[in-house]
């Protein structure tokens, strides 16, 4: 029987099967364990998740809550005005302002891993650029050489996933072809443990995310770095490198056969309209939709010679726009996996809010943007509102997108674009 306990209730002893709450709060790589060493209670007490649930019959301490289980029916109510007013000033996007309801808290050790995160970034593009190199030159790729380097951006994430990942994204123009590789390493790594795979495999992941462009090296860099359309022999130069890769991977000894079906298969589509193989649907393995995902959601956030970079959410927007480009359920799961969401999603907050993603804000656009609407706790709607949630906040923060269904609105397009359009006081 499944118990569902605060954090700061678990036990040594208690059996792990799962965690609530965002990716990013969730403190350990895998989600099934049993809580053995202090150092693994404390981990969990101190842990910003919003719930443990424990499975009895594995445990050997046995939780005195009750049972898990599935929210009761709420019968949906509409009041014309909040019973408890919430006031905010507008959110100028660039510039979020207007405090929130409850008293921000800063989730702690983020700026610090942030600096950790631009050590391992430079030592990370450097290494990668030393592989290309190698590639160049024709030589074996030294694929244990990559595996350190894996772990390494495994860590940071492991301590603070949004560190890593907002930082590279903010790479320059000349470095794209580089550190775009460390990018989709620490996306398969983050995607891979989001989904529960074991631990290995999220390793293997990670070499996959470095090695996985490679290929490029067979592609002039007056055609990668040029500004404006290409040419049909320069298409079909471009096109041309994923089999390039896996050439060169298969020639190199200890390479892990996730990065060579991630070189491979990284531009392949779900409808049969990507390439080399043009493969479909269930011809393509789990790590080639991953591999796919993370290569363009990395691609489209960053500067690029012919292109200005897309904000997180506007990314995701349009990739989900895209019919037959991704695997839409697990493109979904690499949202969940970031805490960051299209514009239009329904969200709950840690203070006990629903709101709609309106989009980034910042300089680096790294805050999300949040329109609050409901009041989960009165089940009333309130005077919408814009909360702006930074990466480094503990609270407020999403803790995951919510079900329309579940909450009963009677017209949830229609309710939200009312919300949407609100002109805010």
């Amino acid at each position: 029987m499944l118990v569902r306990i605060k954090p700061e209730d678990a036990a040594i002893g208690m059996f792990i099967h799962a965690f609530e709450g965002s990716w990013f709060d969730h403190p350990f790589w895998t989600k099934h364990f049993r809580i053995e060493t202090a150092e693994q209670l404390a981990r969990i007490r101190s842990s910003s998740i919003d719930a443990v649930v424990i499975d009895q019959s594995r445990s050997e301490v046995t939780p005195v809550d009750e049972p898990a289980a599935e929210p009761a029916p709420i019968r949906f109510l509409r009041a014309e005005r909040s019973p408890r007013p919430i006031r905010s000033e507008p959110v100028v996007f660039g510039n979020p302002s207007g405090p929130p309801r409850d008293e921000p808290r800063s989730r702690p050790g983020y700026d610090a891993e942030r600096r950790r995160a631009g050590q391992i970034i430079d030592k990370s593009r450097i290494a990668v650029v030393d592989m290309f190199e190698t590639a160049r030159l024709g030589r074996a790729i030294e694929a244990r050489r990559m595996a350190p380097l894996a772990r390494s951006i495994g860590k940071s994430i492991e301590r603070d996933a949004r560190a890593l990942i907002n930082l590279v994204r903010l790479k320059e123009k000349d470095e794209y072809t580089y550190l775009h590789s460390v990018a989709v390493c620490a996306l398969m790594m983050n995607f891979g443990r989001h989904l529960g795979l074991d631990e290995d495999v999220v390793q293997d992941l990670g070499v996959a995310g470095l090695l996985h462009d490679v290929g490029k090296v067979a592609i002039a860099d007056e055609i990668l770095n040029k500004n404006g359309g290409l040419s049909a022999g320069e298409l079909h130069s471009v096109r041309g490198h994923p089999d390039a890769g896996r050439q060169l991977l298969e020639s190199s000894p200890g390479v892990p056969d996730a990065a060579l079906e991630v070189s491979l298969r990284h531009h392949e589509k779900v409808d049969g309209s990507g390439y080399p193989g043009g493969l479909k649907g269930d011809e393509l393995s789990l790590f080639a939709r991953m591999g796919a995902i993370c290569d363009v959601y990395d691609a489209v956030t960053s500067d690029r010679p012919y292109k200005n970079a897309w904000a997180p959410c506007d990314a995701l927007t349009e990739m989900q726009s895209w019919t037959g480009h991704f695997d839409e359920p697990l493109l979904a799961k690499f949202a969940d996996s970031l805490g960051i969401y299209a514009i239009g999603t329904l969200v709950r907050l840690s203070t006990g809010e629903l709101g709609i993603v309106m989009g980034n804000a910042g300089e680096a656009c790294e805050t999300v943007v949040v329109r609050v609407f409901f009041d989960c706790e009165t089940l009333l709607e309130c005077e919408p509102f814009d909360r702006p949630i930074a990466p480094s906040a503990e609270n407020p923060r999403i803790t995951g997108r919510d079900s329309p269904t579940f909450w009963r609105f009677p017209d949830w397009d229609a309710m939200r674009f009312r919300v949407m359009a609100a002109q805010l006081t």
